[in-house]
């Protein structure tokens, strides 16, 4: 019997995505969300090490790591292997990991002030049944970024 510890995970430390365009994705959640500009590194073709550990036999690329809304956020650009820099829109019911969720004081607010901005969304904000209004849009790469206000305690 495996026994764990309530210690044994701290928390979400940031969430990893991968860009044909590096710089626009930085600028859209440096502008449009204020996330914090960490660092950033880049890697050759002869670092197998960091090849093996993303499950790649040989790449090549560079990532700007953001600080938002106390998480991180890991955006890769990979020179090589060549991807499809083409935007095919994910559906949220696919499977996997669907969606970012950012939460806001006043998501009207932050709606309007985003669509204001450029932001592409699926609808105006919405009430949910137990409380709390959220709405679902679209970074330029189409990921998709929800918006949650949580009800009043």
């Amino acid at each position: 019997m495996i026994v764990y510890s309530v210690d044994m995970i701290k928390g979400l430390h940031h969430v990893g995505m991968a860009t044909g365009d590096l710089d626009r994705l930085v600028a859209f959640y440096t502008e449009r969300f204020y996330a914090d500009y960490l660092h950033e590194f880049s890697w050759g073709e002869d670092a197998a090490e960091m090849s093996a550990r993303l499950g790649l036999e040989r790449s090549s690329g560079r990532l700007v790591f953001l600080g938002l809304a106390g998480a991180g956020l890991e955006i890769f650009q990979f020179d090589f292997p060549d991807v499809a820099t083409t935007c095919q829109l994910r559906s949220v019911a696919k499977p996997g990991f669907s969606h970012i969720c950012l939460e806001v004081d006043d998501c009207a607010a932050e709606y309007n002030r985003l669509t204001e901005a450029g932001m592409v969304f699926h609808g105006p904000p919405l009430t949910m049944p137990v409380g709390g209004i959220f709405t679902y849009g679209r970074d330029p790469d189409g990921n998709v970024v929800e918006l949650l206000q949580r009800p009043p305690a």
